[in-house]
Formats: structure tokens, C-alpha cells, sequence
């Protein structure tokens, strides 16, 4: 995308997708190959990372990519009022039914008259109905009809498939409604019906799916998103600024990327606040170094406010209050048996507190009795907050 003259090329909004996608030439070349691969090879791929690593900017730009690809494109980003088995087929009937809403007719009668189908699906679907496990419920072969149908639709019509991207999909804690997607999901792709799937959600989503099927995990490609190097975080910096007639000095780019440690949230949250400083000194075609001392108190405000502060208002008192003690202990991991030294609460119930700040999206836990924050440098944050 191409900034528009005299706004803001930088976007630090919680789920927008700036205007330049850096560093993520890997994952997406892997997503384009997979899909012209499929149906032979069945598409699922996992995207996982920390908040403010960039897992909604990926899903946004293979959402394009899907389309570029041929595939009728269907994206949902899911709550926790989904997480019921009647909650994930909802949504996801909705989302098939935007799908087909946005083939307007002169398309459908367009792509039908000018050539074949990329793909025709052969499989019925009673025969589809026998590949489910036997413990497979009702909930399982109804999903799987909804997507069967749509992609029979978009086949028709000249699409090469369906993909489903979905986002926030840690938010699915209950293995019902995981099950009843990955079920129906499968189950297709067994037969070779050309349905992709994408979810995209915190580091302790494939504990999930694992907990949901005992499916084996290869049956999701992983992509663990992790900070930018160098030369990716200079790009995401820079790159927007084209066409803006602005540029930024190199000292001042080094000096942003070692701050922001390669998450791209933190880099687009700095690129907006110095987009705006210069015009404060009258010079609005370049961005020097001294200006970095000038935003930086801005910049952690901003941050604090708008990105980890949130996080701590949507807990209970009590959770709140484990939270912010959990700040005086040595980290990472936050082991239980520490926490336990530093409050009156016993080890139990400073578990059960933190699982259920792991419900809540605030931490997620790897091993037994070992938490981590799901926000990075969350941990500072606490430090700056406890006065």
C-alpha cells in the first residue's frame, strides 16, 4: 500500500497491517507454494508469536495472496463468544456466506463463460460424511457442510479453492469447538476437496490443538513469528516513508531499531510519534537523531497506555493484584514456586490465578508451573507501574 500525501504512513493500531510488511518474505513464499500444491498436499498453517510481533499483518498479506492466487478468500477473527461448537460453525457460516456474497453475478457469469474451473470437486459429500472418526458429532459433519458447499460454490465459478484465515484463535479454549474445526477441516482435505486453512493466534495455540484432536502436529505447517532483525527493522521503518517526501537519518533509524528489539508494533508506534515531531522544529522534510530523546517520553506513554495497560484493566482484582507482584520476580520464565515467596497466597491458587490470566490472553504457560507474558517487555512495564 502507498501512503496517502501529508498522513501518517505509520499504523500502530492493535490489528492493522502497515503499509509495508517487512520481513516476512519466508512465510509467504511458503503460503504461495503451499497453495499451488493443494489439493494434493492439504494447506494448514499455524501462526504463532507474542502480541505486537505482527501475526494480524502476515494473515492480512496472505489474505492477498490467497486471492492473487485464485482462491475465494474468507478471514474471521474470532471472540471468546465463539468457543462453542454452535459458536464456531456461526461464524464460520457467516464468513462462507460473505465469501459468496462478494462474487458479484456478472463475475460469477464472467469467470463460468471464460474459462473451466481451476478445479471441480469430485467428492460427494455422503461419501465425505463416512471418512469422519466414529466419534465425530453432529456439530463436526454440519461445519464440514457448510464448507463443503462454499467451496463447491467458488470452485464453479472458478476459484481454485477456499481458504479460511483466522485470527485470535487461542480464544477457542473449550477442545469442543477446536475439535469440531480441525475435524471438519481434515476430513475434506482427505478427499481432496480444496479447503485451506490458516489460524493464527498466542505462542500456546499448538498446546491447544493438541489438547482439541490428537491429530499429529505436522498436519499444520508452523510459522513461530518472532522480532525482526536488523535489516527487516530498518525496512519497516523506512520503507513507509516512501512517496512522503520525508526521510529519516541513519543514526536516528540504528538508534529506533536497538530500542524497539524487532516488534514491529513497537517500530510502527515510534515511526507515527516522529512522523509528527519534526513539524514542532519547522522542518518537515527530515527526521534527525536529536528527535529521539524528544519522543521517547512520548513514545513509552503511549505504549503503556494503549498497549500493556489494557491487559491489566480486563483482569479481576484479584488476578490484578498477582499480576502486578509478579513484577518483583525474577523473569523469564514466572515460575509459581517464586510468586509464592513474594505473596501471602499459597502456590494453588497463584496457579489457578494464572491460568486464568492465560484465558485471558495476559500470559501463556509451556511447562508445568512456568508462566510467560504475552506482551513483550511486559515485565518492564510492571516495574514502571508498581509505584
Amino acid at each position: 500500500m502507498n501512503p496517502t500525501p501529508g498522513r501518517n504512513p505509520y499504523r500502530p493500531g492493535v490489528g492493522l497491517a502497515p503499509l509495508y510488511l517487512a520481513g516476512r518474505d519466508g512465510e509467504v513464499r511458503r503460503f504461495q507454494a503451499a497453495l499451488r500444491e493443494a489439493p494434493g498436499t492439504p494447506v494448514n498453517v499455524r501462526v504463532t508469536g507474542l502480541h505486537g510481533v505482527g501475526k494480524t499483518g502476515l494473515l492480512g498479506e496472505l489474505e492477498r495472496i490467497g486471492a492473487d492466487e485464485g482462491w475465494a478468500v474468507g478471514r474471521v477473527d474470532l471472540e471468546h463468544r465463539h468457543d462453542t461448537p454452535d459458536g464456531i460453525i456461526s461464524v464460520v457460516s457467516v464468513t462462507c456466506q460473505r465469501v459468496g456474497d462478494r462474487m458479484s453475478r456478472p463475475e460469477r457469469t464472467g469467470v463460468g463463460e471464460a474459462s473451466a474451473p481451476a478445479v471441480k470437486v469430485e467428492a460427494d459429500f455422503e461419501d465425505i460424511k463416512a471418512g469422519f472418526d466414529p466419534a465425530a458429532s453432529d456439530r463436526d459433519v454440519e461445519l464440514a457442510r457448510v464448507l463443503y458447499d462454499t467451496t463447491v460454490e467458488v470452485t464453479d465459478h472458478g476459484r481454485a479453492g477456499l481458504v479460511v484465515l483466522m485470527d485470535e484463535v487461542h480464544v477457542l479454549e473449550r477442545q469442543a469447538a477446536l475439535s469440531v474445526l480441525v475435524s471438519a477441516v481434515l476430513t475434506l482435505q482427505r478427499s481432496d476437496v480444496p479447503v485451506a486453512l490458516v489460524v493464527s493466534g498466542l505462542p500456546h495455540l499448538l498446546a491447544q490443538l493438541r489438547q482439541a484432536r490428537t491429530y499429529d502436529e505436522s498436519l499444520f505447517r508452523g510459522e513461530v513469528l518472532g522480532p525482526l532483525d536488523g535489516t527487516a527493522s530498518r525496512q519497516a521503518l523506512e520503507r513507509p516513508l516512501a512517496g512522503t517526501g520525508i526521510m529519516m537519518d541513519a543514526d536516528l533509524v540504528d538508534q529506533v531499531v536497538a530500542r524497539t528489539e524487532g516488534y514491529p508494533y513497537f517500530i510502527q508506534v515510534w515511526g507515527a510519534e516522529l512522523f509528527e515531531t519534526p513539524r514542532r522544529y519547522g522542518d518537515i522534510q527530515r527526521m534527525k537523531v536529536e528527535l529521539f530523546d524528544d519522543a521517547a517520553p512520548r513514545v513509552q506513554e503511549r505504549l503503556d497506555a494503549e498497549f500493556y495497560e489494557p491487559r491489566v484493566r480486563i483482569l479481576t482484582p484479584a488476578e490484578r493484584g498477582v499480576l502486578l507482584a509478579s513484577g518483583e520476580c525474577p523473569y523469564p520464565p514466572l515460575r509459581v514456586e517464586d510468586m509464592a515467596e513474594h505473596s501471602q497466597r499459597s502456590a494453588g491458587n497463584i496457579d489457578m490465578l494464572f491460568r486464568r490470566m492465560v484465558a485471558a490472553g495476559v500470559m501463556y504457560q509451556l511447562r508445568k508451573g512456568e508462566y510467560y507474558y504475552t506482551a513483550p517487555r511486559f515485565h518492564e512495564f510492571l516495574g514502571r507501574r508498581a509505584p
